[in-house]
């Protein structure tokens, strides 16, 4: 369970607890770097989250065993980035992701890796394994499960297809299916291009004035522009929104939806379009505490249709090259609109005990004595 800091604040002085807030550029570099390790030891690598990866292990194994190769995938992932990792194998990603778990749960009886290829393996940990804990099957499935007797894993690979599919679709066979060595899913190495992307923060204080939250907004709009360029993709929606605190009474809430065409990823035209949203939406004399901008209709850029009547600036893709370039040698912002504002402001989220960004910024990389 976790807790504020403020409400534990003299637990973690009495025990001299050290504390830090997320710092998403580090856990994004580590991931990267965690997953050039594991391509360098097989030709199939599917990126499933932040923390976690499947792969084929056939390619990886040359020759050794399935369980040496995968102490060999850990051993180089440790000496490349010192992360602690567990792999879990099995015919199927549902079985590897439930060999994953035992071997986080077991870690001195199975020393990071956990096989279950083996049927007998399977069937002996199925029976001490709760159903709610395996992949895919959420707190309300565990509920629909029980009045047919489903308790553990073994009871869930020994429900009927059709009756797996009565209880929770499709899905829930395929999963049933997988759990019995059935593969179901295909692997996907190119990750799907994505259909909408969001950027929403909560302020580090209330904000009250109009000014503060259309920089706020268009902050966000402008991180959003940026992360769906460096996909090559272009929106043709944009939703923002700003609210109060939903504890508070009559606090303010409200959301604007406009159309971009021609399809477009300029941060320009973005925060332009965001910023006009704020004006509309804003209410004086209301306390906001969070605001957001998620961009939808996402295509290929080199795919979106162009206006019949728009002229384009044939300037534009090399300012944005140019803007993106800085930005990424120098440290995000520092190149600007001037729309976003300077310098840290009432509404930038608190992250005063962040960790370092050990591995990305020159200025905080750690020194030896």
């Amino acid at each position: 369970m976790g807790a504020p800091i403020f409400k534990i604040r003299d637990i973690v002085r009495e025990h001299g607890i050290q504390y830090r807030s997320s710092c998403y550029e580090l856990y994004a570099d580590m991931n990267r770097r965690f997953n050039q390790v594991l391509a360098e030891h097989s030709c199939t690598v599917e990126v499933y989250s932040i923390d976690e990866s499947f792969f084929r292990l056939p390619v990886l194994a040359n020759g050794l065993g399935d369980v040496e190769a995968a102490h060999r995938v850990i051993e180089a992932v440790q000496r490349a980035t010192g992360l602690p990792i567990r792999i879990g194998l099995g015919p199927t990603r549902t079985l590897s992701k439930v060999a994953n778990a035992l071997a986080k749960a077991s870690e001195k009886v199975w020393r990071g890796v956990v096989d279950l290829h083996d049927v007998e393996l399977r069937q002996r940990m199925f029976a001490e394994w709760p159903v709610g804990e395996v992949w895919g099957i959420a707190r309300a499935m565990t509920e629909r499960l029980r009045p047919l007797g489903v308790r553990t894993t073994a009871d869930l690979t020994a429900l009927p297809p059709e009756v797996a599919r009565d209880v929770g679709t499709v899905v829930l066979e395929r999963l049933v299916r997988e759990l019995n060595g059935v593969e179901c899913t295909d692997f996907e190495p190119e990750p799907a291009p994505s259909k909408a992307t969001a950027v929403t923060r909560c302020f580090g204080e209330p904000v009250h004035d109009l000014d503060a939250l259309r920089e706020a907004m268009v902050r966000r709009a402008v991180r959003a522009a940026e992360k769906i360029r460096g996909q090559g993709l272009a929106a043709t929606r944009l939703i923002a929104f700003a609210h109060g605190s939903r504890f508070k009474p009559n606090a303010p809430s409200a959301s604007r939806v406009g159309r971009l065409s021609p399809a477009t990823n300029d941060p320009r035209v973005i925060a332009t379009m965001a910023g006009r949203m704020t004006d509309a939406m804003y209410e004086a004399g209301g306390v906001y505490t969070k605001c957001g901008v998620m961009l939808e209709g996402l295509e290929p850029l080199s795919a979106h249709q162009a206006d019949l009547f728009a002229v384009p600036d044939p300037r534009s893709p090399a300012l944005l090259a140019a803007m993106d370039g800085l930005n990424s040698r120098f440290g995000r912002n520092t190149l600007r609109l001037g729309s976003e504002g300077f310098g840290q402001k009432v509404y930038d989220t608190k992250r005063a005990f962040k960790s370092p960004s050990w591995t990305t910024r020159i200025d905080q990389v750690p020194v030896a004595r």
